[in-house]
């Protein structure tokens, strides 16, 4: 197992952004104090706004798996760190594929399919971007590939490409998100 390249990116502005939307003319009167907080969280100022809705979300995760098979070849495995899925919404037909695992705590699993075998693994953590009022996240997304050619930075893959979120690299320290909320044990080899 190589070790790993890791990247984070923080992405700081809805895809629609400058884009006309279809919407109702009227206003809806906001009530009780949870419509005020909702209305708020999707203001510009707030500093980790709602960015995505449920289908954007999965497009993002589609968009990402395709430049990772584009940049490191077809037979790499991809872990996608999130969130319970949407139940209403059909995810895209790459999300579906036998080469991608979607869940929580895939870090380990990543950690133990990168060891076993030769060929790229690459995790994602996506399950910090907000969806909605109650989503709790930072809007960063953090990757991690093994098995991968130094050449080119992780961060490559993905940047300019992902312009229209205004993706930046953010720092990590050491990339602790990585592994501070994984369960220490996820396979045992018999």
């Amino acid at each position: 197992m190589k070790s790993a390249q890791t990247c984070s990116l923080l992405l700081q502005r809805n895809p629609d952004y400058n884009l006309a939307i279809p919407c109702s003319a009227r206003n809806l009167p906001l009530l009780e104090t949870q419509d005020y907080a909702r209305r708020s969280v999707y203001a510009h100022d707030n500093p980790a706004p709602v960015l995505v809705n449920n289908q954007q979300y999965y497009t993002l995760l589609s968009t990402l798996a395709q430049y990772i098979w584009d940049s490191c070849g077809e037979q790499t495995l991809l872990l996608a760190q999130v969130r319970m899925p949407s139940i209403d919404l059909a995810l895209p037909k790459n999300l579906l594929d036998p080469r991608v695992t979607m869940g929580a705590h895939l870090w380990n699993e990543a950690l133990f399919w990168a060891r076993q075998l030769q060929t790229p693994v690459v995790w994602i953590s996506a399950e910090q971007i907000r969806r909605d009022l109650w989503d709790g996240g930072d809007n960063l997304l953090h990757i991690a590939a093994w098995n991968t050619a130094q050449t080119p930075a992780i961060t490559e893959w993905f940047l300019p490409d992902l312009d229209y979120f205004a993706a930046q690299v953010h720092t990590s320290p050491v990339h602790e998100p990585f592994t501070t909320s994984q369960p220490k044990c996820t396979h045992v080899q018999v």
